[in-house]
């Protein structure tokens, strides 16, 4: 089989990076993880390598793509929803200036397979038709990045905005909620959910299965698309993980959390055709599993 890499990946160490990292290193890519700091793990696998590095420093972000070879690469490094409202200077420096220095990398290396990381966050809602917080603010910034890089220097990439992920290992961010009740339930604790209401529920699992699809597709235009458009109710959740468990204690606050509008995946789709999809009550199925006492 052809690889296409090295492929680096930003917050490689992270949630979505761990699951893409293991995947490609099962295609036989070399990967080049870069994180902030030196991840607590054994030592690593054959054909991964782990680099430390601030993705808003460009002069070690060029080194390391140097170093390796970089051709591939997919960007997730980013600060999530609370560490954004809680430090919005930082927030923003890590995720805008973050994906310019990545397009200036693409561009400077001529650098055909990028991938990044946005959000149904940046999409606008409500009354005054903006993102919800100032996470989705600094994703729509960065799909608007994308475009540019694209009309003013040719740099193709595709952005992938992913609603609620759960799975095994999501820990960080405010809709990791999902991912920790449904542990809860397989450990038999007590659990609340901090919010209600409608989402698109997305198992690692196919998450994964499109990032990688995207990374391996030749693509030579910007596209941004939602994944899947498919919503679901906390209730629909804990129905699911009682199917399972049905001795499960998992409630819910009476607090709302707004639902994504106007989700379309229509890029995606004609990018990549259709593709495996993971039902809430599959993933579910797959979460508690995973987190089963052995």
């Amino acid at each position: 089989m052809n690889t296409i890499g090295p492929v680096l990946i930003t917050g490689g160490t992270g949630f979505l990076g761990r699951a893409l990292t293991e995947k490609l290193l099962s295609k036989g890519e070399t990967v080049v993880t870069m994180d902030l700091t030196a991840p607590a793990n054994p030592p690593a696998p054959p054909g991964l390598i782990r680099e430390t590095g601030d993705i808003r420093d460009n002069t070690a972000l060029r080194r390391i793509a140097e170093t390796h070879g970089i051709r591939a690469i997919v960007h997730l490094a980013a600060l999530v929803i609370p560490d954004c409202r809680a430090k919005p200077v930082l927030g923003a420096e890590v995720n805008v200036i973050g994906q310019l220095n990545i397009f200036e990398l693409a561009r400077d290396l001529q650098i055909r397979r990028l991938v990044h990381a946005s959000s149904a966050a940046a999409r606008p809602r409500g009354p005054l038709d903006s993102p919800a917080n100032l996470y989705g603010a600094y994703k729509r910034c960065c799909e608007d990045i994308a475009k540019v890089y694209y009309m003013d220097y040719g740099v193709p990439s595709v952005g992938l905005r992913p609603n609620v992920v759960y799975g095994p290992g999501r820990e960080l961010g405010e809709t990791a909620a999902i991912t920790l009740a449904m542990r809860a339930a397989a450990e038999n604790r007590a659990y609340e959910l901090p919010f209600r209401g409608e989402m698109c529920f997305q198992h690692v699992d196919e998450v994964t299965d499109i990032f990688l699809r995207c990374l391996y597709v030749e693509n030579d235009v910007p596209v941004v698309s939602d994944l899947t458009t498919q919503t679901r109710s906390i209730d629909d959740v804990i129905a699911a993980i009682l199917a399972v468990h049905p001795d499960s204690r998992i409630t819910a606050a009476n607090v709302h959390r707004a639902a994504p509008e106007g989700l379309d995946n229509g890029p995606l789709r004609k990018l990549l055709g259709d593709w495996s999809t993971v039902s809430l009550e599959e993933g579910t199925r797959r979460t508690l599993a995973a987190f089963a006492p052995d």
